[in-house]
């Protein structure tokens, strides 16, 4: 009998691989990316062990198809599928950067700062870099293109959406960071604040009364 080569195998079925990125998913929340081992997600998994390991030999493989699952999956996705204002559309991205969906069934806060010890990582580890890279480059291409429709619609001002985008990605970013490393728990409210003044409001096109 002939073994199967890990550079032979097919990737899991449908089914399986939802179940296997839920439950890394769960471990990667609960505890942390730098505590995290194969038993941690295997005791998450339903279905057996030997099944996790025969798909994914190492813990950087695991870690890396999450990544690729949630860019594919990404909220973000959703935030944006049924509106077609652009001002609202962006104010829900920040909103939702800021303080996650109203209807999270995920601890939003152990998620990021479980993100955060892997993207502390990133710099070590091509394959993490990739992925994270792919993940702001995805973000900040939805928002880029909101504020553009905005310009093209007459209701932003004719700004640099890119610029704007990341200046956005990263503002909320450091207020993800400031509330997870510093306990600054009023950190996203303050941003959401300073946005709206600072960026949100000149943003707008002011209305020319007639």
């Amino acid at each position: 009998m002939v073994e199967t080569s890990p550079s032979d195998r097919t990737g899991p079925p449908p089914e399986t691989h939802e179940a296997i990125m839920r439950a890394t998913y769960r471990a990667f929340c609960a505890h942390g990316f730098a505590e995290l081992t194969m038993r941690d997600i295997a005791e998450e998994f339903e279905k057996s062990r030997s099944l996790l390991h025969y798909h994914y030999e190492t813990k950087q493989d695991l870690i890396v198809a999450l990544l690729e699952y949630l860019l594919e999956e990404h909220p973000a996705k959703a935030t944006i599928a049924d509106i077609d204002d652009p001002e609202t559309r962006l104010e829900r991205f920040v909103d939702r950067g800021l303080f996650g969906p109203e209807d999270a069934a995920f601890d939003l806060w152990e998620f990021h700062a479980a993100l955060l010890e892997l993207r502390a990582h990133g710099h070590r580890n091509d394959a993490y870099r990739e992925q994270l890279d792919r993940n702001v480059g995805f973000i900040t291409d939805l928002v880029a293109e909101t504020i553009r429709e905005g310009i093209e619609a007459g209701c932003f001002r004719d700004v640099d959406p890119e610029a704007t985008a990341l200046f956005l990605h990263d503002a909320i970013d450091a207020a993800r960071i400031r509330k997870i490393t510093l306990g600054h728990d009023d950190a996203p409210r303050r941003t959401r604040e300073a946005i709206e003044t600072y960026v949100l409001s000149t943003l707008r096109t002011p209305v020319t009364e007639s």
